[in-house]
C-alpha cells in the first residue's frame, strides 16, 4: 500500500525537527545551511524562513518599538509582514541585529542553549517588554474580525535543550505568580524545548484533544499547558499554522508608518 501523504508529512516535520536539534544533516531540509554547528539563532531562522510564509520577512533580531518611541528588550528573532519598513543597515549579512515597529511585527523567537529558571525569567522578561500593538479601529473593515491582535505579535521561546518539563512548567507559573500585572498579550504562545516538550498558552477556540479516545475537553483560556508527545512534531506546526493565520489577517490591515516621519523630525 502506498504511504499516506500525511505519514510523509509528518516524517519530514520530524526530519525538520532533527535538523534544530543538530541531529542531523542541515544541508538536507535547509538550503544554504550546511554547517551542522552554526548558532541556534541562525539555524532556527533559517526553519522559518524556510516554512513560513513568503509573507513573512525573518531576521535576527534587536527589539521592538512602538509610535510613542517605547522598546523592547532584546528580542533574537523577529518575523514581519512584507509591508512593514525594514532597518537592515547593521544587518547586511544575516549575522547582525536589527529592529522593527512592533505594528506589523507577526512574530518573535526569544532563543536559548538551556533553558533552565534563570534562563526562563530572562526570555519572559523580555517577552513582557514587548510595546503593546494599537487598536485596529479605521484600519480595518468593519465587517471583518480579526481576533486577538492585541496578542500580536505570537511569541516563541526556544531551546535546544532545558530543565524536566513539569518543572519549565512549575516556574512558569512561578513567574506568572509573582508577575500578575503582565498581560496575557506580552506573554508567550508556545515554549518549545527540543526533543522533551512543548508548552502552549490556551488561547480562545483551543481544544485539548485524547487521539486515543477521540475526545475533546475545554482548557482555562490563558493557562499553560504541557506536551511531551511528540512535542517537537507538534512545536513545528502549530507555530508555522500561528505565523500562517498572522499573516493572513496582516493583509487586511492598514498599516501605515508616516508617524516616523514626523517622530525623526521632533515633530509631535
Amino acid at each position: 500500500m502506498a504511504q499516506n501523504f500525511f505519514d510523509r508529512l509528518r516524517s519530514y516535520y520530524i526530519k525538520v525537527a532533527e535538523v534544530l536539534r543538530g541531529e542531523a544533516d542541515a544541508a538536507s531540509v535547509f538550503a544554504n545551511t550546511t554547517d551542522i554547528g552554526m548558532s541556534r539563532e541562525l539555524a532556527y531562522a533559517e526553519f522559518l524562513k524556510q516554512h513560513a510564509p513568503s509573507k513573512c520577512n525573518v531576521f535576527l533580531g534587536g527589539f521592538l518599538f512602538d509610535d510613542d518611541g517605547a522598546e523592547s528588550k532584546q528580542l533574537d528573532i523577529i518575523i514581519t509582514t512584507d509591508t512593514a519598513p525594514r532597518f537592515n543597515f547593521h544587518n547586511k549579512d544575516g549575522s547582525g541585529k536589527s529592529f522593527s515597529p512592533v505594528e506589523g511585527t507577526l512574530g518573535v523567537v526569544s532563543v536559548k542553549s538551556t533553558l533552565n529558571r534563570v534562563e526562563l525569567f530572562d526570555a519572559l522578561g523580555g517577552i513582557a517588554s514587548i510595546p503593546p500593538t494599537r487598536a485596529l479601529d479605521g484600519r480595518v473593515n468593519v465587517l471583518l474580525k480579526i481576533k486577538n491582535y492585541d496578542d500580536w505579535p505570537v511569541k516563541i521561546v526556544y531551546a535546544s535543550k532545558g530543565i524536566a518539563p513539569n518543572t519549565l512548567l512549575a516556574y512558569i507559573n512561578e513567574y506568572y505568580g509573582t508577575h500578575p500585572e503582565i498581560p496575557l498579550s506580552r506573554r508567550p504562545n508556545f515554549i518549545h524545548v527540543a526533543g522533551s516538550c512543548l508548552i502552549v498558552r490556551v488561547q480562545d477556540g483551543m481544544t485539548l484533544h485524547d487521539c486515543g479516545a477521540g475526545t475533546a475537553e475545554s482548557i482555562t483560556l490563558g493557562t499553560y499547558h504541557l506536551l511531551t508527545t511528540d512535542s517537537d512534531l507538534q512545536a513545528v506546526v502549530w507555530i508555522l499554522n500561528q505565523l500562517q493565520q498572522n499573516a493572513s489577517a496582516s493583509t487586511h490591515i492598514l498599516f501605515s508608518y508616516g508617524s516616523l516621519i514626523n517622530k525623526v523630525n521632533g515633530l509631535p
